[in-house]
């Protein structure tokens, strides 16, 4: 019996024959967020891996990437906020689908760092998608030439079984 609070919480979670808590009124409280904390190891973060453009696929999740930025932001016409950016490094080229605000950090021959997107098949052929989930910044990162001939959007995709 008794009460767990955020000071106890650590050294009564260490004791050999104590699994868990039965967190009462503790519950309610804005530093309930803090006993739950201290019972449960920080996961270490990792450094993002980033790619190339050619080695985006159709299923590609979680795409991290240096790019230069080829073509200007264009308004897609069926949409309100969504735009498609042109962007590229010394492997192809890539269309990608970015919504609201965010194309405005796409300007031509600057550098974009692109984390967490992933690809959207549209019609067939492949979109890297920066939605709310992924990050778009301007970057210093070298791109220093673009292999416009290879562009991974314009090949077309079939389902297959």
């Amino acid at each position: 019996g008794g009460s767990v609070t955020p000071e106890n919480s650590k050294d009564l979670i260490e004791k050999p024959d104590i699994d868990g808590f039965l967190v009462g009124g503790a519950s309610l409280k804005p530093t309930f967020t803090e006993i739950i904390s201290s019972c449960v190891p920080p996961v270490p973060l990792k450094k993002p891996k980033f790619t190339k453009i050619e080695g985006i696929e159709p299923a590609a999740r979680g795409v991290n990437i240096y790019a230069k930025v080829v073509k200007a932001p264009q308004k897609v016409e069926s949409s309100e906020d969504l735009y498609e950016v042109v962007i590229g490094d010394d492997t192809g080229i890539v269309t990608m689908s970015v919504r609201d605000e965010r194309h405005m950090a796409c300007e031509v021959g600057k550098v974009v760092r692109v984390q967490n997107a992933h690809v959207a098949m549209i019609k067939g052929f492949i979109r890297l998608t920066v939605d709310k989930w992924a990050a778009l910044k301007p970057s210093e990162e070298e791109v220093a030439s673009v292999k416009e001939s290879k562009d991974v959007s314009g090949v077309e995709y079939e389902l297959a079984n």
